[in-house]
């Protein structure tokens, strides 16, 4: 691996979302809106900002690499290695995303005052670590930004309604994130488990981006 290609792609990538400011900016403002807007219902507005920020991660994500389907195998055939396109691009997605980790932690500590803050914040830390692969894996799978959008909203939207204490919430990416997010609305808080969960999430969602991405940009060598 490359240092030096892997910030060249970060940095083309930083580029190329700075080319959508203003769907970067309806990606941010909508979930910061939606939390404001439930600010007076404590609990519910922790998960709501939490996953707000799951989905504007996520969407950034998706667009980028949804943008750059046409450029991935242009770079490899350029002598660039896959590991460097992807390492360039995690990177650049976990910078967007730990802005945005900050600007939801300062507002919902402010605004909604939880009794645990460390444990919002490391939900909203680790929220933003499965959204990214999240992105990449919904991208890799759904070709089409409208059908990724919408499975996003969809993701999103069952992570948000659902108790997390059903049956079903464990298979769910961000179950993790959303126990210590409910958590941080009461005294004492249990870290590892979330940890371990989200870890786990986050690992899966990106084997499987990375390799449905690395099976389109490979570049199949046939014997003469």
């Amino acid at each position: 691996m490359s240092i030096r290609r892997v910030l060249a792609v970060a940095e083309a990538q930083a580029r190329d979302l700075s080319r959508r400011r203003v769907a970067m900016i309806i990606l941010v403002m909508l979930p910061l809106l939606f939390y404001v807007a439930v600010g007076n219902e404590t609990a519910f507005a922790l998960v709501a900002g939490g996953t707000g920020m799951a989905w504007s991660v996520a969407g950034a994500a998706l667009f980028l690499a949804l943008a750059a389907r046409r450029t991935d195998q242009r770079l490899v055939l350029a002598g660039y290695r896959p590991l460097d396109i992807l390492v360039g691009r995690l990177l650049c997605l976990e910078g967007f995303a730990l802005v945005l980790v900050a600007v939801f932690s300062v507002l919902m500590v402010s605004m909604s005052a939880p009794p645990s803050p460390g444990a919002l914040v490391l939900a909203l830390v680790l929220t933003a670590a499965i959204a990214v692969p999240l992105g990449l894996a919904v991208a890799a799978l759904l070709p089409r930004e409208l059908e990724g959008a919408l499975a996003l909203i969809g993701i999103v939207g069952i992570e948000m309604s659902l108790p997390v204490d059903s049956d079903l919430a464990p298979v769910l990416p961000l179950y993790g994130p959303l126990r210590l997010t409910a958590a941080a609305g009461a005294a004492g808080v249990d870290v590892w488990s979330p940890i371990v969960h989200a870890v786990i999430s986050a690992i899966v969602l990106l084997t499987v981006a990375a390799v449905l991405w690395w099976r389109r940009v490979r570049i199949v060598r046939h014997r003469s």
